[in-house]
């Protein structure tokens, strides 16, 4: 085939790929806008453990965060080094860490998302399972093109109701500062109900990180659906 009919070739069928590239899931769309809208928020229990180069724990904390509660209220320190809070340690931790009013998030989880080239893996009459990965700018500037999630949405409720993420290799995030050396979710969210919100027991989520050249790691469980805290009345 001569160079110009090669390139008219391959344009015609760049066009039609282009025109012919699927829309973003309905159902995926419906379960993110339906997170976005604060139905879906998350109480959970955070375990926070600072250690040394060899793995010895520095500082280790057990905390519990809900978003239903003021800002002044939402972190509350459970155990400090595997010790029970005491009241002085507690107001000293709490008032630090709810210090600053909780962030006003801009974007919508979406927005973070690929969803245009999300990829149904399976599905039954009850559930669909769905693979994505972050946006192709968001993953490039943290650097973590190589996680990708599996989300499951319940067709009824339009709620995601399963993610897992796993990190098959280190990666570097926040322009080099910070290095993510272990990535391991798995929660499940129970569809809302008049009576239950709870996420499934045993549900959990784990990252390891290396920032600036100190091991951080955190885990969460004790996921539970609640609403949001508002101070207006008339959002509530």
């Amino acid at each position: 085939m001569a160079p110009s009919l090669r390139r008219l070739f391959l344009l015609i069928c760049g066009g039609i790929c282009l025109g012919l590239r699927a829309a973003p899931p309905p159902l995926l769309v419906q379960a993110f806008d339906q997170w976005a809208g604060g139905r879906d928020d998350l109480a959970f229990t955070q375990k926070t453990r600072f250690l040394f180069d060899d793995g010895r724990v520095k500082t280790e904390r057990l905390e519990r965060f809900d978003p239903s509660l003021p800002d002044r209220q939402r972190w509350r320190l459970i155990e400090l080094n595997g010790k029970p809070a005491t009241a002085q340690q507690r107001k000293l931790w709490e008032a630090k860490k709810n210090r600053k009013p909780r962030k006003k998030v801009a974007k919508a989880p979406s927005d973070y998302v690929d969803l245009e080239h999300a990829v149904m893996l399976d599905e039954t009459p009850q559930l669909a399972h769905f693979e994505i990965r972050l946006r192709q700018d968001v993953a490039r500037l943290l650097g973590v093109e190589r996680i990708s999630a599996i989300v499951t949405v319940d067709k009824k409720s339009g709620s995601i109701v399963h993610v897992t993420a796993a990190l098959r290799q280190p990666v570097r995030v926040l322009m080099g500062l910070a290095r993510i050396t272990d990535l391991d979710v798995d929660v499940h969210i129970e569809p809302s109900t008049e009576d239950s919100g709870d996420v499934e027991t045993g549900s959990t989520a784990r990252v390891a990180l290396s920032e600036l050249g100190y091991p951080i790691e955190y885990t969460w469980s004790d996921f539970t659906r609640v609403t949001p805290f508002s101070a207006d009345p008339k959002t509530e």
